[in-house]
Parts: structure tokens; sequence; C-alpha cells
């Protein structure tokens, strides 16, 4: 079910969130080297948007977040997705799900960044999904579809070149949530901490986020790249 558009007259406006300076500080600019110039306002104004509602609505964990630890702790990791091979290398057209999107990460950032590619974000709670869309409204970001439901029931009939999460779920269950909805030639971008779990075969490759970001970020999280037989099953371990 895809999410109506929130009505925002209760609350205060992207702009108005802060009246402070840019969120996204220069060090952290540098750190993002492949994100054009005319994506930061847009980041920044989904960035706004969401400190904003996330005060009345608990989208994103309100401890100890501030506007850098939202940065630096959400969008940063979101956007090294940029710089790992299954997100640069896929072409205009290609199609990319996000299932438990929660407050829209990974894929409000990157679906700002590529507005070539359409993202489908989902995710069971409707009020997130509702803060999603605000967000997505305020970065004028218009390749984002924001669908309240579950996968994959809620997606049948669509398949993607490439499925992200963060952190959903442990990665059998994922994998088992997700195996319906890849493509022939999809396969998995996850972003996780710790080690994998029993049962799961080796990524393709893997991307420690702090270097993708050139350290500007302390962070345990790695990007692990999946194929979608690895999914499927023919090689996962049982």
């Amino acid at each position: 079910q895809r999410a109506p558009r929130p009505r925002l007259s209760s609350r205060r406006s992207a702009a108005a969130a802060s009246d402070d300076g840019d969120w996204f500080a220069p060090r952290h600019r540098a750190s993002c080297t492949f994100v054009d110039d005319g994506a930061w306002p847009r980041l920044e104004a989904a960035a706004r948007a969401l400190y904003d509602w996330n005060a009345k609505i608990n989208v994103v964990s309100r401890k100890g977040l501030d506007p850098i630890t939202l940065i630096e702790r959400h969008y940063l990791p979101s956007l090294a997705l940029l710089e790992a091979p299954p997100l640069q290398q896929l072409p205009a057209g290609a199609r990319v799900v996000d299932v438990g999107t929660g407050g829209g990460f990974p894929g409000l950032p990157l679906a700002i960044c590529r507005p070539d590619l359409k993202f489908d974000l989902v995710d069971s709670r409707k009020k997130k999904i509702d803060v999603v869309v605000a967000c997505a409204e305020a970065a004028n970001c218009e390749n984002v579809d924001s669908i309240a439901g579950r996968a994959p029931a809620d997606l049948k009939g669509r398949r993607y070149d490439l499925v992200l999460g963060r952190s959903v779920k442990n990665l059998p269950d994922f994998f088992d949530t997700i195996s319906p909805l890849l493509s022939t030639e999809g396969s998995v971008l996850y972003i996780k901490g710790g080690d994998l779990e029993e049962g799961v075969s080796a990524p393709l490759d893997s991307w420690a986020v702090a270097d993708l970001l050139g350290g500007v970020v302390d962070t345990d999280k790695v990007a692990l790249h999946f194929a979608g037989a690895d999914v499927a099953g023919p090689r996962r371990r049982r």
C-alpha cells in the first residue's frame, strides 16, 4: 500500500527545523566526493525534516540525537554506499528496494543522489513511512515510492536489481524475506556490524563504512555484498 502524503499543517517546515548553519560540515562533504554539489541542499532538507518530525514521532532513536549525530549515524553511512561498486555500477533505470527502511535509511539519501534509479522504500510501520514521504517531499525527491507494508507480500510482481538493508533482522531471516524480490541478476547490499550469522555464505565483497568515508565517522559497520544465488539458496549453508 502506497503511503498517502501526510498532513504537515501541525509540523514546522524543514526550513524552520533549525536556524543554524549547514548540517553537513565541510569534513562531511569532503568525505563524500561521490555526492554531486547539487544534492547537498536536498540532503539537508530531508535531514531537517526528519529531525523535526522525530521530535514528535519516534522514527530513529532519540538518545543523544542532535543534528551532527543524525548526520554521522544515519546519513553518512547511507551515503557511503554510493562508493560501493554494487550501487556505483547500477545503470540508469535500475530498480532498488530498501526493505525495513525505518526513517528512510539507507534508501532515501541514495535516491536523492541517484535520481536516475528507481527506489522503493518499504516498512511495515505506517507512521515511519508517513515521515519518509514528508522527508522525500522536503528534498523534492521524485524517484521514490514509499510503501507501508511487508516484503515480499506487499510487493507482489516487483523484481529488483539491488536490495538494500541495514541491520533490519538477522541475515538468514532477511534473505528468506527478500529472495523472491531479486531479479535474475539481482544482488543484496547490506550494512551490519558484528560477525556473520551461522548458515550465511561469505559475501562477494565487503567494505568498512569508515573506510568508504575516509575515517570521518567512527563506526564498526560493514557494507556486505551478496550474490542473488547466495541469498536464494544454492550456496547457502543450512
